[in-house]
């Protein structure tokens, strides 16, 4: 926008008027407080018109909407120009690239210092306990492969976001695909009695897709539907075609999700039962590899729970 050398608004863009959500023409020929209600913007313009000097300052709004905006303030004639960035969308990337750094680095601190503790506890004679050393070798053993399994999620949520090194698309039937998850998950299920059903039988069902990714998104909602159902329970897969859209369902009887946590459950790092996921080597990452899968794909993953009574995942693919 650009002000006369009275402080009144002579020009102003639709971009503005979008930004802080005022009709256009009501902008003209008034001062920016009486449209903009927002003083750092009233002071940033009266310290230019004072001693003509250009200024630019970080601001935040809240109404309508919360915004980050960059305001840069230059004398134009007599009067005074505003630029005005919206830098919402940049500073909650900045954000969320803060908040992984944190949470990747709290997540590998966590095993490599039970690691470095258990290798000074031998080191500093507990070499020579052989009622507890190979406790001890075997909790870095297990500490180790969380910290693997980890890194390897990493790699995989990086390749997924670059979309690159993915391989081709290729016509995947998806009871074989189905076949191989169960095949993969059925040494796990067994030991804790938990049945898998395939529901899919023999269903000549297709999607495009790239099998690898695929076959990983299932194994990590497989994985997750054993871990949170008890012993006596049951884990069923079915597959179909709603509305044209191919779907494939993994539902359980386990011990469901409260309805709080639905919202963020595809998040990276979030965790329903922190302690429980880390007990069975979760790494934080397995629905949010789910999510890229299915964005990769140009498909959505839908999630139902009660608690209690169990949780329903389902990937739906695009109509054919």
């Amino acid at each position: 926008m650009v002000l006369d050398a009275e402080g009144k608004i002579t020009y102003a863009n639709p971009a503005l008027a979008v930004i802080f959500s005022v009709p256009l023409p009501d902008v003209i020929a008034k001062r920016p407080l009486e449209v903009i209600r927002l003083n750092e913007l009233a002071e940033l313009i009266d310290e230019v018109k004072r001693d003509g000097q250009s200024r630019e300052k970080e601001m935040q709004i809240v109404y309508p909407q919360s915004r980050s905006l960059a305001v840069f303030a230059n004398r134009s004639g007599e009067g005074i120009a505003v630029v005005v960035h919206d830098i919402t969308e940049t500073r909650k990337l900045e954000n969320l690239r803060s908040e992984f750094v944190a949470n990747v680095s709290h997540e590998l601190k966590t095993p490599l210092t039970a690691i470095r503790n258990y290798a000074e506890t031998l080191l500093n004679g507990a070499l020579e306990d052989n009622e507890h050393n190979t406790g001890f070798v075997a909790k870095i053993e297990k500490h180790a492969e969380n910290l693997s399994a980890l890194i390897d999620d990493l790699l995989e949520i990086s390749q997924l976001e670059a979309r690159r090194g993915l391989g081709e698309f290729m016509p995947i039937i998806v009871a074989r695909l189905i076949e191989q998850a169960t095949e993969t998950i059925s040494d796990k299920a067994r030991k804790k009695r938990v049945e898998i059903i395939d529901a899919c039988g023999a269903s000549d069902l297709a999607v495009s897709g790239i099998e690898e990714h695929l076959l990983r998104a299932l194994l990590n909602l497989l994985d997750n539907a054993v871990n949170y159902t008890e012993a006596g329970g049951s884990v069923t897969i079915a597959c179909g075609a709603g509305n044209g859209k191919p779907f494939i369902s993994v539902a359980d009887s386990g011990i469901g999700i409260a309805p709080e946590h639905l919202p963020r459950l595809f998040e990276r790092f979030y965790r329903v039962d922190k302690a429980r996921s880390r007990d069975l080597g979760g790494t934080g990452l397995g629905l949010a590899i789910v999510k890229h899968v299915m964005n990769l794909h140009d498909g959505t993953v839908m999630v139902e729970s009660e608690v209690g009574k169990g949780s329903k995942f389902t990937l739906v693919f695009p109509a054919k």
